[in-house]
């Protein structure tokens, strides 16, 4: 089963419509986003974080999927900037097993990840000027 023919859902999906956690990883998110626009090669990023390259078919510039345990994936989608747009960077899950974990488990795992593509965005652009963001993980 490709992951066209998968559910993806939300933090808010998962916790329900109150989630403690959704405005937060949104928050994060929207903190880190900038940094990717740093990204010439999302292939080399998948390789480095141990995802897969996947084509959605719903716009997006990229997206990579991450599987983090049997049954328990994330997918980071990406679009850049542009004139009528701010760049965007959302987040969902898939995986027979994902309402197995708590909501701030998920959020843990989401923010080691990105944090983790930041430390890519810094080792692939060496001498260049970035967000400050890159520079604390």
């Amino acid at each position: 089963m490709g992951l066209k023919d998968r559910k993806l859902i939300s933090l808010k999906e998962i916790e329900g419509v109150m989630s403690p956690h959704d405005r937060f990883i949104k928050g994060e998110l929207e903190r880190r986003k900038e940094a990717l626009e740093y990204i010439d090669d999302v292939s080399k990023l998948a390789q480095y974080i141990g995802g897969k390259v996947e084509k959605l078919g719903l716009g997006e510039d990229w997206a990579i999927k991450k599987e983090f345990f049997p049954g328990v994936e994330i997918l980071f989608i990406y679009n850049h900037a542009d004139e009528e747009f701010p760049s965007s960077l959302r987040v969902l899950y898939s995986g027979e097993k994902i309402r197995n974990l708590p909501g701030e488990d998920l959020v843990e795992l989401t923010l080691v990840l990105v944090n983790h593509i930041l430390r890519y965005v810094r080792e692939v652009n060496p001498g260049k000027k970035l967000p400050e963001i890159c520079y604390r993980v």
